[in-house]
């Protein structure tokens, strides 16, 4: 009998190679390798294919090369536990579930596979790719390094289940805690090599089948990031087509972390350190009153970017929780002192501004008063000047008013004298350019409606000298 003793005491019952103490299973590379030299190879995979067919689907201690499963069918959990793997391939199979403990692989690849769940823990893997992955209960990856993570086209198909006692279950949970070492973890992302990779091992990828990633949440808590230099400026997490909650906590990203094109309910940050760039692109927020009363008070202080900021074409179901990602964003540019970009964001952060008052839950006067308190900052602050961050703008809209509209005006309505009994369209707008720089040489004047439009154009004139001085002051002498 084979001379490995597993942990329960009870030693392999598999007959050992001619000239070692172990069994194909169980002897390790070197020895193998001396015995049967290449040959060792084909004669552990199928010693494992044999073991596998008989039923066994509890592995402690085995020593594998390239373990390929393709259309493997099984009730029962397979488990590597205390062994070491060249490569690990599942594809287009459906079983109960996978577990590694304390076990060594280099690359671990499911492709198109039905599960329950998949536990890791306490393993070393250098590439752990979950693709195309439909899972009824949990994904948890616990305390171990991986260097590169990656879960594509994976999805919760299990019922949902109420909350108990306040508490969330753990079904439908992508869980990736305790990582170490760790250079890069992705969420629906390309990775051109791992293609190279399944098309040696004869697995045809198209991305015709390529989709969402979606689970009840996506916890990502105390991951440690390899520190190389060379690979401190890259983009580390990625997260994109992700489709559920998603929290990060007690993580220290030395490098950049990108979100896009996903669907976020009621994200989660907490003592979250960016060292780079905290990238939002295409994607929509949706919160509930809950995470606008506990987290959205907190987000400024749990979520520090040390970088930039960057959210482009994203939209948010709740304005409260808009304002407070674009005055982060805006105010990471304003430390770098790039002022232009902060401009972008400030004047996104007041339309937020304005989408509280306008959808307020105020009922009464108050509500009528917010309402045209917000109709007022549309006409005097957005449409003349962008809130303070266009200077043209208002340089634009007085000459068109002056040179076009108010002449208009005044020649349909014949409401003004000079010393000449009859104006042509250039007198006019003499008169209305000397109206609204308020000169008032006397030599023409308004009469009947005349005043009243004459009154209007000179306010409107001082108005948009005060904004225009302003806002150029603003943008130019800070």
């Amino acid at each position: 009998m084979c001379e490995y003793t597993y942990e329960n005491g009870k030693k392999c019952r598999l007959k050992p190679l001619d000239g070692s103490k172990y069994c194909p299973l169980h002897i390790p590379y070197e020895e193998g390798e001396a015995l049967l030299g290449e040959k060792i190879k084909e004669v552990k995979a199928s010693t494992f294919q044999r073991r596998l067919k008989a039923g066994q689907s509890h592995f402690e201690g085995v020593y594998l090369y390239d373990v390929f499963l393709k259309d493997y069918r099984s009730e029962k959990v397979l488990v590597f536990k205390n062994s070491t793997i060249k490569s690990l391939v599942i594809e287009n199979s459906e079983f109960k579930g996978l577990i590694l403990l304390n076990t060594t692989v280099e690359r671990v690849i499911l492709f198109q596979v039905k599960v329950d769940f998949i536990f890791v823990k306490g393993s070393t893997v250098y590439g752990l790719n979950v693709l195309r992955v439909d899972f009824a209960s949990h994904i948890s990856l616990r305390d171990s390094s991986v260097k590169y993570l990656m879960v594509n086209s994976t999805q919760y198909t299990g019922k949902e289940e109420e909350e108990a006692y306040g508490e969330k279950s753990a079904r439908g949970t992508v869980e990736i805690s305790g990582l170490r070492d760790v250079r890069r973890i992705g969420i629906n992302t390309r990775y051109p090599l791992l293609r190279k990779i399944l098309e040696e091992h004869g697995v045809k990828v198209s991305e015709a089948g390529r989709r969402t990633v979606k689970a009840r949440s996506l916890v990502i808590r105390n991951v440690s990031f390899d520190t190389t230099p060379r690979f401190k400026r890259q983009v580390r997490l990625t997260v994109a087509g992700f489709h559920g909650n998603l929290v990060l906590e007690n993580l220290e990203v030395f490098g950049h972390v990108e979100i896009s094109w996903s669907h976020l309910i009621s994200p989660e940050f907490v003592h979250v350190l960016i060292h780079s760039n905290f990238i939002l692109r295409k994607s929509r927020i949706k919160v509930d009153a809950t995470w606008g009363l506990t987290v959205l008070p907190s987000l400024p202080v749990e979520l520090t970017v040390q970088g930039f900021m960057i959210i482009e074409e994203c939209q948010f179901s709740n304005p409260h929780a808009e304002e407070v990602f674009y005055r982060l964003a805006r105010t990471s540019w304003e430390k770098s002192g790039d002022f232009e970009k902060a401009d972008e964001y400030y004047y996104l952060e007041m339309l937020a501004r304005r989408k509280i008052k306008l959808f307020s839950r105020r009922k009464g006067l108050r509500k009528l008063l917010d309402k045209g308190e917000a109709l007022f900052e549309w006409l005097f602050a957005d449409l003349t000047c962008r809130y303070g961050t266009d200077w043209k703008r208002p340089i634009m809209i007085w000459l068109v008013a002056v040179n076009a509209f108010f002449p208009l005006l005044f020649y349909l309505t014949g409401s003004v004298e000079g010393l000449s009994s009859r104006l042509g369209f250039l007198d006019y707008e003499y008169f209305s350019i000397v109206t609204a720089t308020t000169l008032g040489y006397g030599d023409y004047h308004p009469i009947g409606v005349g005043r009243a439009i004459a009154s209007l154009e000179a306010l409107f004139g001082m108005f948009m000298w005060a904004v225009f001085l302003t806002v150029f002051a603003r943008k130019y002498m800070r």
